[in-house]
């Protein structure tokens, strides 16, 4: 079982990645915390307290370096939040309010609401206050921190940010020793697991390493049959040339064996009636009997049996 540690910014929602990840791994586990305004997703990427991070930035102004790897998502809807019964509530929620009508309002400055003092929400509570004036907010942080008495409306021309994927890799100018985690992140297969994933890798796609892996192993196990199907058939060849099968005669037919003997049988018999009907005319009975049995025994005498061993010669041995 492996595990992953995942640290997002705040108002990103990650739960379709997530969701998607446990289908296809749920032996391993995937560590996901949402980090408190003011936190920088890069520090604690930097700390090694999270292998990947989902962070925010802006549009024109990626962190992506030598040793830090960033995947650019999706590009976050940029408006102002105004406080209710300011005429940005008249425009319809689902249009975008040209940019020279909102050149005219009052703007707060995000730089001066840093995290120390509240951050965005501190930032929405002076709107909400009824001051008049509008800030500058991505729709994911109004959503975070929405609320009745404010609303939020996509402004053209308001400056944009993203969302990305970062992890650390491996800097070529820097010595192996000087950046052991991006190391271990390059030696990670369930962060490439997780990497797949949000690039939209199916399950079974052949980049991802699980499949890489597997494909690996069944084919190593089909050389394996094969090279012992093969070695099987080489032997069974081998001893079919070593020790030839010899063919065994056919045995004779049944009838065939007894043809030499029906003959035989059947002049004894017919001596044997002729000799009892002479007898009995001019000996008797008893007479009869004794002449019908010489009679048969000098037909039997007369017919010559053939040699065991010949044709139709019973189970003997052959004649020598």
């Amino acid at each position: 079982m492996s595990e992953l540690n995942l640290a997002y910014a705040p108002g990103v929602m990650p739960a379709k990645w997530l969701n998607r990840f446990k289908d296809t791994h749920q032996e391993d586990t995937l560590h996901a915390r949402p980090l408190p305004e003011g936190i920088d997703p890069l520090e604690e990427l930097a700390a090694g307290r999270a292998r990947v991070v989902l962070l925010r930035f802006p549009e024109d102004a990626s962190p992506a370096g030598p040793g830090l790897h960033v995947i650019e998502l999706y590009t976050e809807r940029a408006g102002l939040c105004a406080p209710k019964d300011h005429e940005v509530e008249y425009y319809d929620e689902h249009a975008v309010i040209p940019a020279e009508d909102a050149a005219a309002w009052q703007r707060l400055d995000p730089a001066d609401y840093p995290p120390e003092v509240g951050g965005v929400a501190m930032m929405l509570e002076v709107v909400a206050s009824g001051a008049g004036a509008v800030a500058p907010v991505p729709q994911p942080l109004a959503r975070l921190h929405a609320r009745k008495d404010v609303v939020w409306r996509e402004v053209a021309g308001e400056p944009a940010t993203k969302v990305g994927l970062a992890w650390l890799r491996v800097d070529p100018a820097l010595p192996d020793d000087a950046q052991p985690l991006a190391l271990e992140a390059n030696a990670d297969l369930m962060l490439e697991e997780f990497i797949g994933v949000v690039r939209g890798r199916r399950a079974g796609s052949s980049r991802q390493p699980s499949v890489r892996e597997r494909e690996q192993d069944e084919a190593v196990q089909r050389r394996k049959d094969r090279a012992a199907s093969q070695s099987a058939e080489a032997k069974a060849a081998h001893a079919a040339k070593l020790y030839p099968v010899r063919s065994e005669p056919a045995a004779k037919p049944v009838a065939e064996a007894a043809e030499g003997t029906e003959g035989t049988d059947d002049a004894a018999a017919s001596s044997k009636r002729q000799g009892w009907a002479k007898a009995k005319q001019g000996h008797g009975t008893k007479g009869a009997k004794a002449a019908a049995k010489a009679a048969a025994k000098s037909a039997r005498a007369k017919v010559k049996r053939p040699r065991r061993g010949t044709k139709g010669g019973g189970k003997g041995r052959g004649a020598r």
